[in-house]
């Protein structure tokens, strides 16, 4: 009995060893399985939000063009409405002097002659003001074309290295996740495909400089007349209603920002008061410019300021749903009509400036700048941009609805990137790979997988979306689409694709699992 009692106790003691060490194998590799698959999030979440963080600091760079132009218009229409200041204020003092003159007679041309001697110290300040005006808005104007000429280059750059690096920061995020585990070459190749498609998302716009139509510039032009402030977009008023003072601040061929200011008297004499004149008889209409001047920055000087401010055609708003400080959807004449009003504008094309032709111009590039500042500076009006590509990250998040229920041309969220990790069974500390646990020939216990690898597989996505606490207001069918104009791009771990599930099992020689 004693003897049987012995082997009954061997059996079970054996049956209880390899328990134990089945167990603390199975629990090996778990634990080597979770490492893994979180490995694998990390490196597919880590790619997903850089390429989050460029498309931001690409959004933020592209804003920042934005309000440096609104800039260059703003100093542009302080420069137009100085001259038209000057124009105003000497136009005034020759009426007095002339008034002055013929009034001798009765006592008072005397103090008409005083109050015209202030005017012309008044005039000489304002050409003073002007001088310095210019001097400054030159260096401003130099300051604005280098930003912008560096946001420009580092937006490409940006556009074109944030997703060719995402190979090298998978790996190094899995490296130091797991040192023993690596990114297969057909990982590598599912990450150089993502590359590719993020590449597919970002279309860079350039800007012509001969004044052909562009219908990337037009896009840029409508965000950069739209953001214009109101002074900057229009500076009109009516007196008396024969006192018209009309004057505005446009982009003209993308490359230069254009102001003019007039001040126009337009009186129609009723026929009973001041009979009829010419042929046939019509009333007498008094049409008196009283006021004029303009301003330009540009790159070059023109032949003259008339052969600029001539090319500008208008420009037709097509936003719409904005507060009454912002221009609406429709047409918008040039210089909110201050060339077309009366003979002011005629005069302001002519001579923009009192003084000299070249103040009417804000020319940075005028003088000797550094090689430096001549190699970074772009241009004082619209410099080349990146932006996303039409219909692309139309929709924040696949809600089952079709493209027309969603209000968009196409459905997509956007770039998405999977990592596939992979490390080999011989690196986990199993009873097989640990020397006095286990072992040939009682207790070997092989590790069966594919391959003798383990392998994980995760996906993240980049997408856009307004914060809804930033925004309470945002309802679905007003609701923004992606664009390199906000910065509200952000990343999530997603499934990875049935596709490339089943495309990667095939790799491995088995069948996946999952149905598309």
């Amino acid at each position: 009995m004693r003897g049987q009692a012995l082997v009954l106790a061997l059996v079970t003691l054996v049956t209880l060893v390899i328990g134990v060490i089945v167990l603390f194998n199975t629990g090996q590799t778990v634990g080597k399985k979770i490492q893994i698959v979180n490995t694998a999030d990390a490196a597919a979440y880590s790619a997903a939000v850089q390429q989050a963080r460029a498309f931001n600091m690409i959004s933020y760079m592209n804003r920042a063009t934005i309000a440096n132009q609104v800039a260059m218009a703003q100093m542009v229409s302080w420069y137009s409405w100085t001259n038209f200041a000057i124009s105003a204020t000497h136009n005034l003092k020759t009426a007095l002097r002339v008034v002055g003159v013929v009034l001798t007679f009765f006592g008072v041309g005397v103090e008409l002659q005083m109050v015209a001697n202030a005017l012309e110290n008044v005039e000489s300040g304002l050409k003073s003001g002007r001088d310095i005006e210019q001097t400054m808005f030159k260096a401003a104007a130099k300051a604005i074309s280098i930003l912008d000429g560096i946001y420009a280059r580092t937006t490409q750059l940006l556009a074109n290295v944030s997703s060719t690096d995402v190979i090298n920061l998978a790996s190094r995020v899995v490296q130091l996740n797991d040192p023993n585990a690596h990114i297969p070459p057909e990982g590598i190749l599912i990450l150089a495909t993502n590359a590719r498609t993020v590449n597919g998302y970002i279309q860079q716009y350039r800007i012509p400089k001969n004044g052909d139509r562009s219908a990337g510039a037009d896009r840029l032009t409508n965000v950069v007349m739209e953001a214009r402030d109101p002074f900057s977009r229009a500076r009109n008023g009516n007196l008396l209603g024969v006192f018209h003072k009309r004057g505005g601040t446009d982009l003209v061929n993308y490359r230069n920002w254009v102001g003019v200011d007039t001040l126009n008297f337009t009186f129609s004499c009723p026929v009973w008061l001041c009979g009829t004149t010419g042929f046939p008889p019509h009333a007498v209409s008094f049409n008196v410019p009283l006021a004029w001047g303009g301003g330009a920055a540009v790159d070059k000087k023109p032949s003259s300021f008339k052969s600029l401010a001539n090319k500008n055609n208008g420009w037709y708003g097509p936003y719409r749903g904005n507060g009454h400080e912002y221009a609406g959807q429709g047409h918008y004449r040039p210089y909110s009509d201050a060339t077309q009003n009366g003979f002011s504008g005629w005069l302001a094309l002519s001579r923009p400036a009192e003084g000299a032709s070249d103040k009417a111009f804000i020319e940075p590039n005028s003088g000797a700048g550094s090689f430096l500042s001549n190699t970074l500076s772009s241009t004082v009006g619209l410099p080349d941009y990146v932006d996303i590509q039409k219909d692309k990250a139309t929709i924040p998040y696949l809600n089952g609805k079709n493209a027309s229920a969603n209000g968009v041309n196409h459905l997509d969220v956007g770039p998405r990137f999977t990592v596939l990790v992979e490390e080999s069974m011989n690196d986990i500390r199993t009873s097989s790979h640990i020397p006095g646990i286990g072992g040939a020939p009682d207790f070997d216990i092989q590790d069966k997988t594919v391959r003798n690898k383990m392998t994980a597989l995760s996906s993240a996505e980049v997408y856009f979306s307004r914060p809804q606490t930033l925004f309470p207001n945002l309802v679905n069918s007003h609701r923004e689409m992606g664009s390199l104009f906000s910065p509200y791009w952000h990343a999530r771990l997603v499934e990875t694709p049935c596709v490339t599930q089943i495309a990667v099992a095939a790799t491995y020689g088995v069948v996946g699992v999952c149905i598309p």
